[in-house]
Formats: structure tokens, C-alpha cells, sequence
């Protein structure tokens, strides 16, 4: 075929692609054309926990307003203490200190609320969204779109030396595609340099936790220190835990041994660092212990303490696990008794901070510390068993935001999918859990069958949270641990 017919042949499949490009082009320059000029914020859903009102991948598009000017039933978008945003639905408004307003918020689709009230002066408020166009503006903003606008830039050349060579009457047609081409770069440029936001719409049942962070806003457990409980000569006694979070109080709650412990604190701690893992010294007497109940009575009490998000304006936000000692008080003094130290938990592969070359690289150092298996694992022991070791794997890369779930029970292949990341999995463990004595239990990730036979199947940076509850009964303690690595 000749060179005129070839490029005849062609001139229209290649205007058809630029101005399909101009289209996705045109969307970015439109998006961030609102946000300088009209004040609106784009955000792209993440998570299904807003549906049937505004589901994954849907483009919304939100303006900023006076908190004051929020009422139930708003959808807004808010960002949490980790620094993360999340869109949910107003269902109660409380009055702050000053000009600060309390929201409460819930996904549509939660059986509860979020587990943390947030403080805020103004808001996003969502005044519009649109269906499956996040998933588009989403890619506009990746590597793959700048691929693209190379491309792109390619048929732009191909076309503008065409018009130039060419004689026979077609130069309308390809000027048509240079402006395309003209139009789609310029815009890809655009949404490259200003990407539209992503947004959680987190899931945060009780039973659940969300990606991100080891919460949707789950309150984390303190751990002890290495000695939690010591008797003092002056009859009191000092526990000592250490700060988990900045955002935390401790608060303690008490019940006599076998018996309901109060859901009222006798005693509120606000660590005097804020240094994650300084160790915090709490003195407890008699008096302390008693919380003005006269006559208190003498006996073995169970001390219970958890961690508290600060700055609660309505109800305080708790950890769902609890840290336990035993203490005995008489006439005078409060001695240390019996304390459940939580499980300990190692993680055999991959290592914390972790950086992998390739695929390859971390699919076979996790390979040979794992028995075979391409999925990281690890050990747990407590002298009084393991009751469950739960698992969530999270990936986050061009893509967003998916995690692990290896479909044991169902007809989809394992995978990452942006579904499901609130939810905690049970890990694969031997011996079988529960156990019963304090040997040690390995436990893995399990990968499923009919994939791809392996946890790293994309770069991206990973991080694994691992929950493990000992079989201590009835107060069984829960340890929490978390490492990222990342996968080029």
C-alpha cells in the first residue's frame, strides 16, 4: 500500500483515538478549572460504605461551607485524626467550644456511626456526584495517563507531518486531530499536576476496622510495659503502660474479681507525653481505687484500662479491647495481684520497612522464611493459648486502595479488591486455634486457590495488621502489631 492510502487508511482511526484522549483531556481541565475558579472540590469515592447513595468510584464534588451551616442528613467530607479523608453522612450535630461544631457521622451503609466525633470550623459539603467518573479521573491523575499524553504527543508530531507532506485535500481532517492532540495534552499536563483527592467512605461497624490505618477510627489498645504492676511501700500501687497515640487519654474502670466491671472510669490519665511508646506511670491508692463508694468494700478487684480518643464533645470514643490487673484492697492499702500480659506476636516475613526491588525479590525472601508460601507469616505465643490470630492485608498504589481477600468460600479468584478492607480475616494457623498452652503457633496469610499463588502481585506499599487474642478466660487481652514494606 502506498504512503497517501496508508495514511488515509489511518488518518481516521488515529482522530477517533485523539479525540476520544480530548474527551478524558477536556474532564481533567473541567475539574480543575472548578475547584480554582467556582470554589468546588472534586473527590473520588474509594469504598462502597455510602451506597446506594454514592457508591465506589463516583465522582463527587463538594463545597466548602461554615460548619454552622451543616445539618443532619448533609453528606460531607471531613479529615480524621490520621490525616485521612472520609465522606459520610451527618446523623447529629453538637455545639463545640467557640466556633467549632461536633459532627457525628455514619456511612449509609454502617450499622453504626464513626467511632470518632469530629471537630470542625467549616466543611466539605457534597453538592453533586456523578457514577463510575471517579474511576476515570482517577486515572487521568496516574503514570499511566502521562504514558498516554507520550503517545499522544507521538500522533501529534505523525499528524502535523502528514498535513505538512500531504496534497490531496485532507488537511481539514488532521488539523481536526492536531487540535485534538493539542487539547488532550494540555489537559493530561493539567491532571497530573492537580489530582483529584481520594476519599474514604469508611466501613466501621463495631465488628470492623478500616484501611489505612488499623481503624476506620477504631480507638487502638495500649500495651503494657515491661512491668505493668508494682506494689509501693506506701500501700498503693503504680501501673505503668505506654503512649500508643497523641489522640489518646487512658481511662480505668474497675469490678470486683468475677463479678461486672463498671462501664463508669474511676480514673482518667492524660499522658504527659505524647511521644509514642514513652512509658506512663499511673499511682493508684485506696482512695483512688474506692472513687468516693462509702463503704468500700474490701476485696480482689479487676483494674480494666482502655484507650480514649481526646476531644470527644458528645460520647468518648473507647477501644474495643480492654488491658486487665487484678489488685487487692484492704482496710488501707491496694496490693498487685494476678495481670494477663497480651499475646506476644513476630512477624517471620517480610520485615518491617522492607523495600523490594521487583515482584520477584519478594515473593521468593518470603518464599524461604515461609515454608513456600509467597505470603507473609510469622509466630505468636501466650502461656494461656491462642484464641484467634486475624489478619488485613492493604495495598496502595496507582490503583488506590485495595486489600487482600483470598475468596476461600466463594467463586471469585483471590485477589485485591477495594471491597472488604474494613473487614478482619482469620489467618491460617498451626497448631489450629484456639490452642490451650503456651506453645508457639506459626501463623500465615492464607492465599487461596485459582490465583496467582501470591500476595505481591503489583508494586505498590503494603501494609499487614495482625490481631491476636490469647484464651485467657473470662478477660482475654489482644495484641495489635502492624508493619509496611514496599514492592517496586
Amino acid at each position: 500500500m502506498s504512503a497517501p492510502r496508508l495514511r488515509r487508511a489511518l488518518g481516521p482511526v488515529s482522530n477517533a483515538v485523539l479525540w476520544a484522549a480530548a474527551v478524558l483531556g477536556a474532564l481533567s481541565l473541567v475539574l480543575a478549572l472548578a475547584t480554582v475558579v467556582a470554589g468546588v472540590q472534586p473527590l473520588i469515592f474509594r469504598s462502597s460504605s455510602m451506597a446506594p447513595a454514592v457508591d465506589a468510584g463516583a465522582l463527587a464534588l463538594a463545597k466548602t461551607v461554615d460548619a454552622q451551616q451543616v445539618e443532619p442528613g448533609d453528606i460531607v467530607s471531613v479529615v480524621n485524626s490520621d490525616g485521612v479523608r472520609v465522606t459520610h453522612r451527618v446523623v447529629k450535630v453538637d455545639q463545640g467550644a467557640g466556633d467549632q461544631v461536633s459532627l457525628t457521622l455514619k456511612g449509609d451503609s454502617n450499622r453504626s456511626p464513626d467511632e470518632e466525633p469530629y471537630l470542625v470550623t467549616e466543611v466539605d459539603r457534597v453538592v453533586a456526584d456523578v457514577p463510575y467518573l471517579g474511576y476515570v479521573a482517577d486515572w487521568l491523575a496516574s503514570p499511566w495517563a502521562m504514558f498516554a499524553a507520550g503517545i499522544v504527543a507521538a500522533l501529534l508530531v505523525v499528524n502535523l507531518w502528514s498535513r505538512w507532506s500531504r496534497s490531496d485535500g485532507g488537511a481539514g481532517l488532521v488539523g481536526a486531530g492536531s487540535g485534538a492532540s493539542a487539547v488532550v495534552l494540555v489537559a493530561l499536563v493539567v491532571a497530573s499536576v492537580t489530582p483529584v483527592p481520594r476519599t474514604e467512605a469508611y466501613f466501621s461497624d463495631p465488628a470492623t476496622v478500616e484501611a489505612g490505618t488499623v481503624h476506620s477510627h477504631d480507638v487502638q489498645i495500649f500495651d503494657w510495659d515491661t512491668t505493668p504492676c508494682t506494689t509501693n511501700d506506701d500501700g498503693s500501687v503504680t501501673l505503668r503502660y505506654k503512649v500508643v497515640s497523641p489522640s489518646y487519654d487512658m481511662t480505668w474502670y474497675r469490678g470486683p474479681k468475677n463479678g461486672t466491671i463498671s462501664d463508669a472510669p474511676f480514673l482518667t490519665i492524660t499522658p504527659p507525653s505524647s511521644q509514642v511508646g514513652d512509658v506512663v506511670e499511673t499511682r493508684i491508692d485506696r482512695t483512688t481505687l474506692a472513687a468516693g463508694e462509702d463503704p468500700f468494700a474490701q476485696g480482689t478487684y479487676v483494674v480494666a484500662g482502655r484507650s480514649q480518643l481526646k476531644g470527644s464533645a458528645t460520647e468518648p470514643w473507647l477501644s474495643s479491647s480492654h488491658r486487665y490487673v487484678e489488685v487487692t484492697a484492704d482496710a488501707t492499702t491496694v496490693r498487685c495481684g494476678d495481670i494477663n500480659l497480651p499475646p506476644t506476636v513476630e512477624v517471620t516475613a517480610p520485615r518491617d520497612g522492607r523495600e523490594f526491588g521487583s515482584q520477584t525479590a519478594a515473593e521468593l525472601e518470603v518464599a524461604a522464611a515461609c515454608s513456600g508460601r509467597r505470603a507473609p507469616c510469622g509466630t505468636t505465643t501466650d502461656t494461656n493459648g491462642i484464641y484467634s490470630v486475624e489478619y488485613r492485608l492493604q495495598r496502595e498504589n496507582w490503583l488506590g486502595t485495595q486489600c487482600w481477600d483470598p475468596k476461600l468460600d466463594a467463586i471469585l479468584p483471590p485477589g485485591y479488591y477495594a471491597a472488604g478492607c474494613g473487614e478482619w480475616r482469620p489467618a491460617y494457623t498451626d497448631p489450629q486455634a484456639p490452642t490451650t498452652d503456651g506453645s508457639t503457633v506459626k501463623w500465615r496469610i492464607p492465599i487461596g486457590d485459582g490465583g496467582p499463588g501470591t500476595t505481591f502481585n503489583q508494586s505498590g506499599t503494603y501494609t499487614l495488621y495482625v490481631r491476636i487474642t490469647d484464651n485467657a478466660s473470662p478477660t482475654r487481652e489482644v495484641t495489635e502489631h502492624q508493619i509496611t514494606f514496599t514492592v517496586d
